[in-house]
C-alpha cells in the first residue's frame, strides 16, 4: 500500500508500472497501491493494467502538505484520482527538479517504455495545509492516512510533534521497522486510529520484502479497506504504543 515508482525522484529508475506489477504478482501479493510523491500517472497506469491480472491496485498518491507532512491518499476510482491531480497541480510549488541532486522522475507507458522526464518539483511541499488536504480527500470519498508517523523526517510526529486524537485521519501508518518492533497486528489501533504499515518500496527488490497479511481475507479493494478501517476505528482497539 506504499510503493514508489520511477515517477518519484527517490524511486529506482527502472520502477515502471509494468515491472512493479510483474514483481508483485510473482511475490503473490494481491493488493497494492503505487503512491508517488505528488504524482498520479503511474498509479493510474497500474490500475488499468491490473484489470486482467491476479492483483488489484488501489488508486493512490503520497502528498506532501504545507507542514511537510507526508500523507497517503487512496481513492475509490481513477476518476477521483484525476480530480486529485488537479488539486496537486493547483498547489504545486513552481520550480524545476534537480535530477542530479534528487534523482530523475521518469514517466513510463503501460508497456514499460519511457514517455518523458517529469521536471516539475514533485517532492516539495504543496501550498495547502494538512487539515484542508484531508477535507479535500474526504470530499472525494477518499482515505487519508499520515505516512510513517514514527520517522524523524516528513512525518506527523517529526513536523507537528503530536498525534491529535480528534484529527480526521482514517488511520495512521508506521514504518515496517516500527511495526515489527512494536508487535502490531492488523486490526490494532493507536489513540483510536487504525494502524497499518507499508513497505515504502523504492526498488523492485523491496516489493514483497514486507507486507501485511489479512488472515480473514476481507480486504480486497478500496471499499473493503475503507470498511475495515472504519470498523477498527469504531471498535477502538488499543494496540501497542507508538
Amino acid at each position: 500500500m506504499h510503493i514508489h515508482s520511477a515517477l518519484s525522484a527517490c524511486g529506482e529508475d527502472i520502477m515502471s508500472p509494468r515491472l512493479i506489477l510483474e514483481q508483485a504478482v510473482q511475490k503473490k501479493i494481491q493488493l497494492i497501491s503505487i503512491t508517488d510523491h505528488n504524482a498520479i500517472q503511474h498509479s493510474m497506469t497500474a490500475c488499468l493494467k491490473s484489470i486482467n491480472l491476479p492483483i488489484r491496485v488501489i488508486p493512490g498518491v503520497e502528498l506532501t502538505t504545507r507542514e511537510e507532512v507526508h500523507l497517503l491518499a487512496y481513492f475509490p476510482t481513477i476518476d477521483t484520482l484525476v480530480k486529485m491531480e488537479k488539486i496537486i497541480d493547483d498547489h504545486l510549488v513552481k520550480g524545476k527538479n534537480n535530477a542530479r541532486l534528487f534523482g530523475y522522475q521518469l514517466h513510463y507507458d503501460d508497456n514499460g517504455e519511457i514517455l518523458e522526464i517529469d521536471n516539475r518539483l514533485r517532492h516539495s511541499a504543496l501550498n495547502i495545509g494538512l487539515d484542508e488536504l484531508i477535507k479535500v480527500i474526504h470530499e472525494m470519498q477518499g482515505i487519508a492516512i499520515p505516512a510513517h508517523i514514527d520517522k524523524n523526517r516528513f512525518s506527523l510526529l517529526s513536523q507537528l510533534g503530536f498525534l491529535d486524537p480528534m484529527s480526521k485521519f482514517d488511520g495512521v501508518e508506521v514504518s515496517k521497522f516500527k511495526w515489527r518492533k512494536s508487535g502490531f497486528a492488523l486490526g490494532d489501533a493507536y489513540l483510536g486510529f487504525p494502524v497499518i504499515a507499508g513497505s515504502d518500496s523504492h526498488s523492485l527488490e523491496d516489493i514483497g520484502q514486507f507486507f501485511l497479511e489479512d488472515d480473514k481475507e476481507g480486504i480486497k479493494d478500496f471499499f473493503t479497506l475503507k470498511k475495515f478501517l472504519r470498523n477498527v476505528m469504531n471498535e477502538g482497539h488499543s494496540g501497542s504504543p507508538v
